[in-house]
């Protein structure tokens, strides 16, 4: 029979173990002392994860081979890394272990700098490593791109329900904050303000469609600055826009709300080196005056709220509830 010495062993396993009798670790192979640095004894190094009625640590262990035919090891040192393994009993009473990583191998890589020269050609260690890395590549790339097409259609959301104009709402957008803001109304009141510019024809027949749409502009900043996050701008169309205005207001803070607007938007302004002035008629309704909120009814009185403005003389804001144009009156609650 051929004697064949450890250190040939350890070349052909870097991740075997020589152990005496006791316990006592004889030879290691160049990864496994990589991983046990120091370390004398098996109980030193090493704690039985499984089987888990070994508890003995190498006593238990060497008492069941060649009955275990594979165990799991946890390093002391560094209780997150398992080896698995298996091993044969020598004629001395000595044990040769023979272990690896298993599906801890890349994290086993990356905390102990190994390389492909920690394991032997003939170890598929490196190759389910190269294939862990290359899938774990594919997944960020995945998942950039999935990321990348969720921005995207976050993207064609946002502009499907902005106007390009002005960046405010378009009638989209709005109809779905007012589908919101009615589903919401029992918790949440609010009110709908109709709103349309006087004179605007004039200006585009006077200076072109390029100052109506800077004129435009200003008034949707204009709605903007003047309303709050929980609101919502839209223009639905040519020269008019709506605000959906969160939370009750009151009549008496919706008329000076709207009054303000008013005042700002009929400040001269500067479009294309000329000086305009336009001004807008503005009609609202608010859902406390309702029983039950009803988008299709809110927006007609807001319409006639509106137009009763217009009729008014312009420049002026209506609530519906006071409109004096329809014989109809809100279904107040009382």
């Amino acid at each position: 029979m051929v004697s064949i010495s450890f250190d040939c062993v350890a070349r052909l396993l870097p991740m075997a173990l020589h152990l005496g009798p006791e316990g006592a670790i004889h030879h290691a192979g160049a990864t496994m002392r990589r991983l046990i640095p120091g370390r004398s004894h098996f109980n030193h190094a090493f704690m039985i994860d499984r089987p888990r009625d070994v508890t003995d640590g190498f006593a238990g262990l060497a008492q069941d081979l060649p009955d275990i035919s594979r165990f799991f090891l946890r390093l002391r040192d560094h209780p997150g890394t398992v080896l698995r393994g298996h091993g044969i009993r020598l004629q001395d009473g000595g044990i040769v272990l023979n272990l690896g990583f298993g599906v801890g191998l890349p994290d086993a890589v990356r905390q102990f700098s190994l390389t492909d020269t920690d394991f032997t050609p003939a170890d598929l260690a490196m190759e389910l490593l190269f294939l862990h890395e290359a899938n774990t590549a594919v997944q960020k790339e995945l998942a950039n791109f999935n990321q990348h097409t969720e921005n995207a259609r976050r993207v064609a959301e946002m502009q499907a329900y902005t106007d390009s104009l002005t960046g405010v709402n378009n009638r989209r957008g709005f109809e779905m904050a007012l589908e919101i803001a009615v589903r919401q109304a029992e918790q949440m009141k609010f009110s709908i303000a109709h709103l349309d510019l006087d004179h605007f024809k004039e200006v585009n027949d006077r200076l072109g469609h390029a100052a109506g749409d800077e004129v435009l502009q200003r008034v949707a900043a204009i709605l903007r600055e003047e309303t709050r996050a929980t609101d919502t701008v839209s223009r639905i169309g040519g020269d008019e826009f709506t605000l959906i205005l969160a939370a009750p207001r009151g009549s008496e803070q919706l008329r000076k709300f709207g009054e303000r607007i008013i005042a700002r938007i009929e400040r001269p302004m500067m479009v294309m080196g000329r000086e305009i002035r336009i001004s807008v008629s503005m009609g609202i309704t608010e859902s406390t005056h309702y029983a039950r909120a009803d988008a299709a009814q809110m927006l007609l009185d807001a319409d006639r709220a509106l137009y009763a403005a217009k009729n008014a003389g312009r420049g002026c804001v209506v609530l519906f509830r006071d409109c004096p144009c329809t014989g109809a009156k809100p279904d107040v609650i009382r």
